[in-house]
C-alpha cells in the first residue's frame, strides 16, 4: 500500500503551491531539521518543511514534483510530493548511504554514491527500481550524468583516470593522468558530447570527447584549475583558477583557452547569467567579481560577509542567489544591473547549497 501511494504521487499530474521548478529553491538545515522553501520572485521564505530526520542533502525533481531529501546515517531518502497541499512525505530505503544525490537531467532517476563502500546507485523513483549497481567506485569527486541521464561519469583521481557506465553496465575508461592526480569532477558540455576535467598539478583542462571517449586535448589555463562551469547556451567553459584568483575562458568550439583574467581570490563557483553575458565569480573570502562572459572584462564587484556556499542563478537567467551559512542569510543580485537586491536573515548557520528543479547551470 505504502508502494502504491508513493507510485501515485510520483505520477501525479496537478499542480500545487511550490512545484514551480523555476520559482522555488529549497535550503536545508540538519539543526533545525527543516527544509527552507524560496521563493525566487519575491524572495523571500515561502513556506518550512519539518522533517522527522536531520537532512544531509536536499535536491528537487521538475519532472517528478518532488524533494529528493538525503539522510546518510539513516541509508535512506524522503521523498517529499510538492503538488499535494499537505506536503506528503514519504520514506525511500536504500542499501547504502546517500552521501551524494544527483538528480538526473530528465529529472526521473537520481544517482546515489556511497563513498565508505565505494558503490554507485542510479534509481528510477517511480518504479522504486535500482537501474544499475557499480562496485569498486574510488573518487573524491562529484558525479556527471549525460544529457538523457543515461550515462554516469566520475574521475578516479587515484588512478588518474575517467570512468563512464551506462545502465546497460558497459563500463569505459580512460587514462588522463599520473596517479594521485588533483583531478577535478568532470563538466560535460551542454549537448553532452564533450567532456572538461580540471588537472591542478600542471594548470590543464582535459577535453574528452565523449562519444568515442578519447582525449582531444589538454589546454593550458590558469594556477590550480577547479571544476569548470559551463554557460547555458554551450559556448564557453568557465575555469577558476584557485591558486593565484583567476578565471579562464574556453571555447566548447575549439577547445581552446580564450582569455584569463584576474577575479577573485579562491572562487567557490562561477555563475553564468543574464543571457550568459555575465558571469558571478564567487570568493571563498566573500567577494564577488562580476565579469563580462565575451572578453572577462570587470563589470562590478561586490563583497559579502562570510564564506559563501556556490550561488544558483534563476533560469531566466536574471537573478543570482548566494546562500551565506555563517551569517544565516541568502543574499540576491541582479544579474544584468550586477546589483544588489535584497537579503533574506535570520536562517540557521548550517544551511547547505540551495536546490533548484530547473536550474540555469546545465553541465554539471
Amino acid at each position: 500500500m505504502r508502494i502504491a501511494v508513493l507510485l501515485c504521487f510520483l505520477s501525479a499530474t496537478a499542480f500545487a503551491q511550490y512545484d514551480d521548478g523555476a520559482r522555488y529553491a529549497f535550503l536545508s538545515s540538519g539543526s533545525t531539521k527543516t527544509v527552507y522553501f524560496i521563493d525566487l520572485v519575491e524572495r523571500n521564505v515561502a513556506h518550512e518543511l519539518d522533517l522527522a530526520i536531520a537532512p544531509d542533502s536536499v535536491a528537487a525533481s521538475e519532472a517528478l514534483k518532488a524533494l529528493i531529501i538525503g539522510h546518510v546515517g539513516e541509508q535512506k531518502l524522503t521523498l517529499v510530493d510538492l503538488t499535494s497541499d499537505e506536503l506528503e512525505q514519504y520514506d525511500y530505503a536504500l542499501g547504502i548511504s546517500p552521501d551524494t544525490v544527483l538528480v538526473s537531467p530528465i529529472g526521473e532517476t537520481v544517482a546515489i554514491h556511497d563513498h565508505e563502500k565505494g558503490v554507485i546507485e542510479v534509481h528510477a523513483l517511480r518504479r522504486k527500481e535500482t537501474l544499475v549497481a557499480i562496485d569498486n567506485v574510488s573518487t573524491s569527486s562529484d558525479l556527471t550524468f549525460n544529457p538523457d541521464g543515461s550515462t554516469i561519469y566520475w574521475v578516479d583521481q587515484s588512478a588518474g583516470s575517467l570512468h563512464a557506465v551506462d545502465l546497460w553496465s558497459d563500463h569505459k575508461t580512460l587514462r588522463l593522468a599520473p596517479e594521485n592526480a588533483s583531478l577535478s569532477a568532470m563538466s560535460r558540455s551542454v549537448d553532452g558530447t564533450l567532456g572538461f576535467i580540471s588537472n591542478a598539478d600542471n594548470g590543464s583542462v582535459y577535453v574528452v570527447d565523449l562519444r568515442s571517449f578519447v582525449l582531444l586535448r589538454a589546454s593550458r589555463v590558469g594556477d590550480s584549475p577547479e571544476r569548470p562551469w559551463g554557460t547555458a547556451d554551450g559556448q564557453f567553459m568557465m575555469v577558476p583558477n584557485a591558486a593565484n584568483g583567476t578565471v579562464t575562458a574556453m571555447s566548447t568550439v575549439t577547445s581552446e583557452s580564450l582569455y584569463t583574467v584576474g577575479a577573485v581570490d579562491q572562487p567557490v563557483s562561477i555563475n553564468p547569467g543574464w543571457i550568459d553575458t555575465v558571469a558571478a565569480v564567487i570568493g571563498r573570502n566573500g567577494s564577488v567579481a562580476f565579469l563580462s562572459v565575451d572578453d572577462g572584462k570587470e563589470l562590478a564587484r561586490a563583497e559579502l560577509n562570510g564564506s559563501p556556499e556556490e550561488g544558483i542563478v534563476t533560469s531566466d537567467s536574471k537573478t543570482l542567489a548566494i546562500p551565506l551559512p555563517a551569517e544565516g542569510s541568502l543574499v540576491f543580485f541582479d544579474m544584468r544591473e550586477q546589483a544588489h537586491l535584497s537579503s533574506i536573515r535570520g536562517l540557521p548557520t548550517d544551511i547547505g547549497p540551495a536546490a533548484l528543479a530547473i536550474s540555469n547551470n546545465l553541465c554539471h
